[in-house]
């Protein structure tokens, strides 16, 4: 069983002053007895020689009647033994019982006294049967007179005096105990209020504090503590602000993160990577087979779990392209960063298109403006020829001049160098004279024109230059695609989109030959056409519907189309307008 330290040192103590007061009491026992022993040893060997002195001065006195004297004066058992041994006196037995008495010739005392020495001897007498101190001596008579006194009152002496030790070693005890008991628990409190606390500190909280005001080792180890509670709070606090920066780094970075385990469970993975591999909200653990099952990404895992280094590797899943390195970790895991690229690839793509189709539509006017060119340089040519070639080639240099000025739109628009300047803008107006240009090749090709504007987006919140423009690009394609006697309108509607917020639409509509679904999503794209050749063919630069997409986004609206083949196609842009801009007609 484990005790407390208190306990442990209380028993010690306890023990350590039980055995000092056992030792003392044995110490003493064995003391008094030799010093009694030696005290009545001196005393009986003095009353031994007053005794032989007096049965030498009474010669005509019976032996017997001189040990009862000697007896009776003294108090100690008087022996007197003849030269042969024989009893001839003795204090404690009457003269009837004298004959029976053992021969004492091999006594020890005996035999050292008719040798003349005087020996203290401690042993058992065998006439009454209890231990005796014998000293014999050898009176001038002949005969041997020997005193004896009983041990049993030095052992009565010594239990009295035992008594007392006993009493005062217990009371000692009680009072060890009890000075013991209060001193283990002076001692242990403050380690068990340092222990509490180191265990607090163990359990993470760190406020706890001793504040120990004791001069000695305890104190110095409490303050001890105390300070390293500080510096760990302090520690902790700087890691932990440390690991929320890195975290929000993390959770912030436009790469997606993957931190595996040694044997390929997910350990962690930032929001970007939650979102590229459509993770769940619970996705710790998961094994890289449920991440992504493609063979490319998971021998990418098995190669950085294998402890190599993955340089920048593009892994393509359909339309998605994702940059991906690796880099293990110190416990055998590792780390993945994808980069999703897709968006990069297809501005590539579209980059790539884009010179070429700027390089096939520049090509085709220069193409024939050089081929003209160089046909009239001939002096024979007829001047009708002439002049219809130079009709060729100002109609080509208007095209290529549209397909520049179109560019540097595009370019200013996505440059952003492009500033818009909204102020209310009357619809009607706009529409009328953005139409202007066409109205006379309309008229001529049986093309009608009408306009249906309401009293709730009689005006717009626009640019008027960014409004014409548009108008003017929707209209001309509308008119390029309209067949002979087909018709041209051009509506609006409001909607509401907040409280502080409406919406006005304008819808451009044909009855053109319409756009298959096929091409209906791609339409607003630089130079993508339909339909090529008629494009072509009708002077279309391809950058129309590009221009509006970007000019429409620019005023914070949207752009679409509605189409149906053989019935025609209608172009719907929104722009927003305040409802402290809104204009009543009058």
């Amino acid at each position: 069983m484990r005790l407390p330290a208190a306990q442990r040192l209380f028993l010690s103590y306890l023990a350590l002053i039980a055995a000092l007061v056992l030792s003392l009491s044995l110490a003493a026992d064995s003391l008094l007895r030799q010093n009694l022993g030696r005290i009545l040893e001196a005393d009986l060997r003095r009353e031994l020689l007053l005794g032989a002195a007096l049965y030498d001065s009474s010669p005509t006195g019976s032996p017997d009647s001189i040990a009862d004297l000697l007896g009776s004066l003294s108090g100690r058992r008087v022996t007197i033994i003849r030269a042969d041994g024989a009893v001839i006196g003795e204090s404690e037995r009457t003269p009837a019982q004298l004959p029976g008495i053992a021969s004492h010739a091999n006594r020890p005392e005996f035999r050292a006294a008719m040798a003349g020495e005087e020996v203290a001897v401690e042993r058992v007498s065998r006439t009454v049967g209890a231990e005796h101190l014998y000293i014999a001596t050898r009176s001038e008579r002949g005969d041997v007179v020997r005193f004896a006194v009983p041990l049993s009152e030095v052992d009565a002496t010594l239990s009295v005096v035992q008594r007392g030790i006993a009493t005062v070693g217990l009371g000692a005890l009680v009072l060890a105990a009890i000075f013991s008991f209060a001193f283990s628990v002076a001692i242990t409190r403050p380690l068990r209020r340092i222990g509490a606390s180191a265990r607090a500190m163990a359990r993470g909280d760190l406020s706890s504090r001793l504040r120990e005001t004791r001069n000695d080792e305890l104190g110095d180890f409490a303050n001890a503590l105390d300070t390293l509670g500080d510096e760990l709070r302090r520690r902790i606090g700087q890691l932990e602000g440390e690991r929320v920066e890195m975290q929000a780094l993390i959770d912030s970075m436009a790469e997606g993160v993957l931190a595996l385990s040694p044997d390929g469970r997910l350990r962690r993975a930032n929001p970007a990577a939650a979102r590229i591999f459509s993770l769940p909200e619970s996705s710790r653990g998961l094994a890289p087979e449920a991440i992504a099952r493609r063979p490319d990404f998971l021998a990418l895992v098995r190669r950085a779990l294998g402890g190599d280094s993955i340089p920048p590797t593009e892994l393509v899943d359909g339309e998605r392209h994702l940059l991906a390195t690796g880099q293990p970790l110190p416990d055998g895991g590792t780390v993945l960063v994808f980069l999703d690229v897709s968006e990069l690839r297809r501005l590539e793509g579209v980059r790539r298109d884009f010179v070429a189709n700027a390089s096939h539509e520049l090509k085709t006017p220069l193409t024939a403006i050089r081929g003209y060119s160089e046909t009239l340089l001939d002096p024979e040519m007829a001047p009708e020829t002439a002049r219809r070639f130079a009709g060729i080639l100002h109609a080509n240099a208007d095209r290529l001049q549209r397909i520049v000025d179109d560019l540097l739109d595009l370019s200013r628009l996505e440059s952003g160098h492009w500033r818009i300047d909204a102020t209310m803008v009357d619809l009607r107006d706009a529409v009328e004279e953005a139409w202007a240009p066409f109205a006379g090749a309309a008229e001529g090709r049986g093309v009608r024109f009408k306009i249906e504007v309401d009293e709730r987006c009689a005006s717009a919140f626009a640019d008027p230059a960014a409004l014409r423009q548009i108008l003017v690009n929707l209209l001309s394609n509308a008119l390029r695609h309209t067949p002979d006697g087909g018709a041209i309108s051009v509506g609006c509607r409001a909607s509401d989109v907040s409280m502080s917020e409406r919406a006005i639409s304008v819808l451009v509509s044909d009855t053109g030959a319409g756009i298959t679904t096929q091409h209906l999503p791609r339409i607003f794209e630089r130079f993508y056409r339909a339909d090529p050749a008629r494009s072509r063919a009708e002077g279309g630069t391809g950058l129309g519907l590009a221009i509006v997409k970007h000019l429409t986004e620019a005023h914070g609206g949207s752009v679409h189309a509605l189409s149906r083949v053989g019935e025609g196609t209608t172009i719907v842009f929104t722009l927003p307008m305040p409802r402290d801009r809104t204009v009543t007609p009058p």
